[in-house]
């Protein structure tokens, strides 16, 4: 039975929204197209001069914001294609031999990715560069480190910063790695058989910047694991981020007060007058929700699809799109609250508690002898002296820690300061200032290799 579309199935099924992203790729593909139409005799040489000024006229239509879409423009591609039509007339409607929208489409996603993408990495290393200046700027300050939320030793804060920043080049690293495999172009697959004029896919693969053409016509029409994994990229980079932002939040809470962020990446309540809100933060823990989910989605979307085209994938940009964005946009907001903060030494200072050097005092005994596991039972018994007495483990005498083991000399109390702590620690990866130097040393020289 034939009949018109539905005007709510035309509805249901556009993408232009989304796809118009896209049309700068839409026409790099077109242009090329067009080219090698020419170099199999498809179009003369009048013909494809006539094409690639209707492709001109369209590009300078999109750059003034001149361009009208209709209601039957379903995506970008038959937008531009109709256009190519009406301005170049039957030279422009034969742009469409020896290709299929299937293999238009995700070419035009790959290009675009690999702008964007390109995009988020130099972000990504401008915050890198943001947290060696945090980092440079507060060596030797010295806080209180966290496991299970209880203080555990006393480390530098330059040292938590660079491991913010080791974080972050886990995503550039992985960028990286993804870029490579996304550089593979599918134009000249056809629906799914390949295409049946004989363009020379290796050229058009170099003539659009990619470094190889795509080996099998199938997997290149319905792959997306190029979407699925930028997905999981940008949840894993959501969650590192959203997991410091948890701890900043906290940090900027009135009980800690070791980080003021400016109020341009905070805000007051509406109705306590007292309150200044970590909103950047609070946000970027929000919008990680959707980045790990939108990975999920996607997998999800495919793992029941045969291998070529199905509709469903008309899916994957709308995902993809959305959350490359968002991670763009998390990137800056990340890198400007975090630079424009104010670090609290006074507080992280007043919250070193003398417990921070228990790991210390069991240390001490280790290095006169006795098995770690004794030496953290002997230490076990101090604090809870300690604790019954209602006093520090640093209030204690020689005498009183002789009690607990002979090995206790006079040179115990050295060890009971947080200086000492921290320059003991002097392994590559520790805390020690001397460490946190090479850190950053090492830091500076992997942004010099992505210059």
């Amino acid at each position: 039975m034939e009949g018109d579309v539905s005007p709510l199935m035309e509805r249901f099924s556009r993408s232009v929204e989304t796809d118009f992203l896209m049309w700068r790729e839409d026409i790099s593909v077109n242009r090329v197209w067009a080219t090698e139409l020419a170099e199999i005799g498809i179009y003369t040489e009048d013909e494809l001069k006539s094409v690639l000024s209707a492709i001109d006229l369209i590009v300078e239509e999109m750059e003034k914001g001149s361009f009208e879409f209709e209601p039957t423009d379903e995506d970008i591609h038959v937008a531009i294609e109709r256009r190519l039509t009406a301005i170049a007339g039957d030279a422009g409607a034969r742009i469409h031999t020896g290709r299929s929208r299937n293999d238009q489409v995700v070419t035009d996603s790959r290009l675009y990715l690999k702008g964007r993408v390109k995009d988020w990495q130099i972000e990504l290393v401008r915050l890198q560069d943001s947290l060696i200046a945090i980092a440079k700027d507060e060596l030797g300050v010295i806080l209180p480190g966290y496991t299970h939320w209880q203080q555990a030793q006393p480390i530098l804060l330059s040292h938590y910063i660079l491991a913010i920043f080791w974080g972050i080049d886990r995503t550039i690293t992985r960028i990286k790695d993804y870029l490579y495999r996304l550089d593979v172009c599918p134009l000249g697959s056809g629906a799914l058989a390949g295409s049946a004029f004989s363009v020379d896919r290796e050229r058009i693969a170099l003539k659009l910047g990619f470094r190889e053409a795509s080996p099998n016509s199938i997997d290149a029409t319905g792959d997306r694991d190029f979407c699925s994994e930028l997905l999981f990229d940008i949840g894993a980079f959501f969650t590192l981020i959203s997991r410091v932002a948890a701890e900043m939040q906290m940090w900027n809470s009135l009980e800690f007060s070791f980080i003021e962020f400016s109020d341009g990446y905070a805000t007051g309540s509406s109705m306590m007058p007292q309150k200044k809100n970590p909103d950047a933060m609070e946000l970027i823990r929000g919008k990680s929700a959707a980045a790990i989910a939108a990975a999920n989605q996607l997998l999800i979307l495919q793992k029941g699809l045969p291998l070529t085209y199905n509709r469903d994938l008309q899916e994957d940009k709308k995902i993809t799109f959305s959350q490359l964005e968002e991670a763009i946009l998390a990137t800056n907001v990340f890198n400007e609250a975090l630079s424009s903060a104010t670090f609290r030494v006074d507080k992280m200072q007043q919250a070193l508690e003398p417990g921070l050097l228990a790991t210390d005092l069991a240390d001490y005994l280790v290095q006169k002898g006795m098995p770690f596991r004794q030496a953290h039972e002997v230490v076990g018994q101090i604090i809870r002296r300690a604790i019954h007495e209602q006093c520090h483990i640093t209030d204690f005498r020689l005498e009183t820690f002789k009690e607990f083991s002979e090995l206790f000399e006079a040179d115990v109390f050295k060890s009971l300061q947080f200086p000492v702590s921290i320059a003991q620690r002097i392994v590559i990866g520790g805390t020690a200032e001397k460490a946190v130097q090479l850190q950053i040393a090492q830091a500076e020289d992997r942004l010099k290799s992505y210059a």
